[in-house]
Order: structure tokens, then sequence, then C-alpha cells
């Protein structure tokens, strides 16, 4: 039987591949890891670190687009509702490289019991292939007594990455996760104002082009009776002229986790 886990770069799955090669042995594991070209720096020495720890490569792949060029080609600004970047930069090559493996195969990924909702959706995709099962590692008992960025920290002697430091939940596309919510950008705005300014430059640009686009926005405002649409220029214009609710402006709030 081999074993194939797919990486996010985040603590999460971090955890759940090395409780699969404890389990299983490292011979017998495979680590797979979707670069979408908008990561973090410091995603890289994590997966390094990784390599070291388990004395084993992990299999990066990329598509050759970022999630902004997925979707300017796609002709949308994306969104919680909407965002075609983990299907086509990570669901789609993984499903690919899937196909090419010798089964039977059991995925593992790195969702747990906090995240039991998101199980059946990547079941119903990896399952559907003749000879793969999909498995949830942090769902085996016993669960982990710590947050998983403190168990890397403290018992693997591995810094964790430094997204989580600064209050980040996820460690996607540089903290710049489209399907993010207020709290997040406010966060990126505050430690990172160049990634920021980045995709609210893009944003703006895209909404120029008309059509469909003209009306998106990345966020929406979810403060009122109705739910509309606010562009990160109009985010970054309130939080300068007043101390805002960071939860108002949501997206999915806790990030993509694109660990399948």
């Amino acid at each position: 039987m081999k074993h194939i886990v797919s990486l996010s770069g985040g603590s999460a799955s971090a955890v759940a591949a090395d409780r699969v090669i404890k389990r299983y042995g490292s011979e017998n594991v495979t680590l797979w890891f979707a670069d979408t070209l908008w990561e973090d720096e410091d995603l890289y020495r994590f997966l390094e670190d990784l390599e070291m720890r388990w004395e084993k490569k992990i299999v990066r792949h990329t598509e050759g687009r970022n999630p902004l060029k997925v979707a300017e080609d796609r002709k949308l600004i994306p969104n919680s509702w909407a965002a075609p970047c983990s299907h086509i930069l990570k669901q789609i090559p993984f499903k690919n490289f899937l196909e090419e493996q010798e089964k039977p195969v059991t995925v593992h990924l790195g969702l747990d019991w906090s995240e039991e909702h998101r199980h059946a959706k990547p079941k119903e995709i990896y399952e559907s292939l003749e000879g793969v099962t999909v498995d949830f590692p942090l769902m085996w008992k016993p669960l982990p007594l710590m947050s998983y960025t403190k168990l890397i920290s403290e018992e693997w002697n591995i810094k964790a990455p430094r997204l989580y430091a600064l209050g980040f939940p996820h460690n996607n596309c540089g903290g710049r996760c489209v399907r993010q919510g207020g709290a997040e950008w406010i966060r990126l705005m505050k430690h990172m104002p160049e990634r920021f300014e980045e995709v609210r430059d893009w944003e703006q640009e895209q909404r120029a082009k008309g059509g469909p686009r003209a009306n998106r926005s990345i966020l929406k405002d979810r403060g009122g009776d109705e739910t509309t649409s606010i562009t990160l220029l109009e985010l970054e214009e309130r939080n300068t002229t007043t101390q805002m609710d960071m939860f108002t402006y949501q997206g999915d709030q806790y990030g993509c986790f694109c660990e399948y």
C-alpha cells in the first residue's frame, strides 16, 4: 500500500505527514506540495526543515501561474464564493499525480475534527479514482494535546512558519489568500503592506475593465442588514479613519486551508 500526503505548507498538514510516516514508514510515503508561486518565502524554509526531519524529499509541483493570474485568465475577481485557484493550482494537479501512481493508494489530508464538515468533498474528488482512498491522520487517536505550531516548535525543534507568529491562522499564499476575511487583510495591511497594496491595486485594475468584474470584490461587508461588496481600497480607507470591527468583513474566516 502506498501512502501520499498532500502538504499545504502549514502546520496541520505537517503534523499529519509526521503521523503517517511514523505509522507506515518513510519508505512507503510520498510527500506532495503544490506551489502557487505566491507563497511566503519562510514557507520554503519550513519545507526544507521538514525534509531534514523526515530525511525525505518533498515532491513539488507548480502549474506556472499564481492565484491572481488564474483569476485574471478567468475574467473574475476571486472571493470566498468563487476562487478557482485552489481547484486549478492544487486539486487538478494532485488528481493528475494520483492517476499516475500504482494502486492501491491512500491519500492523507491535514484536516482535523474542527473541519469535519470539509471531509466529504476531498473524499468525493479523490475516491472517484479507482484504487484511491482518503484518510485524515489528525483524526487518529490519541489526538494531539497541544496546538500544531507549538508541537512543531517545542517537540520537533523546528520554527513554525512566521505567518502564525504574525497572527495569521493559515500559511497560504503569503498571507494573501483570496478567501480569507477582513481580519486577515487588515493584518496583512499592518505587517506586509506591500503585499496588501499589490492585491488592492490588482483588484482596482480588474474592476476598471468593466463587465461582470466591475461590481465584484474580494471581500464582503456583512455589517448591516445586507451583504455588500467592499474593495480592499475601501477597507483600507475605513481602517485609516475609524477603529473597525475586523470580523465584520468576512470571507472564509480562516483562509482557504488548501490541503487538498
